[in-house]
């Protein structure tokens, strides 16, 4: 049995609100694992278009692209089949709350302190990716000087 490459695209949405940092969080339908919002591209649709459809859909906010922060990398096997997917992750901020989310894929949208955030990502590879955002700031450390590292 060949293996199935899938390609998808998501996002680390992040507010400010007062002195606090939130990143915004997805429960999917049927799942107690909190995880950063991404989904699968469409035939020639671009990745940055990927991360910003697929991140309303399960959120149901617009948001503005800032820019890439990285990339990872799993397997999985599904139905009989094995499958190996890239998912590209880009920082955005919330412009418009559009107030429709994918109810058959998501149960829960949820904000989370930047210092709770990583303690509610199931996944080892989506708190890396949460750690390459916070170091991706000037200093190189978390959010006003937190640095998240394990």
């Amino acid at each position: 049995m060949s293996l199935v490459e899938i390609r998808a695209c998501g996002g680390v949405v992040h507010e400010k609100k007062g002195d606090d940092y939130y990143i915004l969080l997805i429960r999917k339908r049927n799942s107690t694992i909190w995880s950063l919002p991404k989904g699968h591209k469409k035939d020639n649709e671009y990745d940055q278009d990927t991360a910003l459809r697929e991140v309303k859909e399960e959120t149901g906010f617009a948001c503005l692209l800032e820019k890439k922060i990285g990339e990872i990398t799993f397997r999985y096997h599904k139905n009989g089949q094995d499958y190996l997917e890239r998912v590209v992750y880009y920082a955005m901020v919330p412009e418009q709350k559009t107030n429709i989310i994918d109810t058959n894929e998501i149960d829960e949208i949820r904000w989370f302190s930047c210092y709770d955030v990583d303690k509610q990502l199931h996944y080892q590879n989506e708190r890396d990716i949460l750690n390459n955002f916070f170091k991706s700031n000037p200093e190189g450390k978390g959010i006003d000087g937190l640095n998240l590292e394990k």
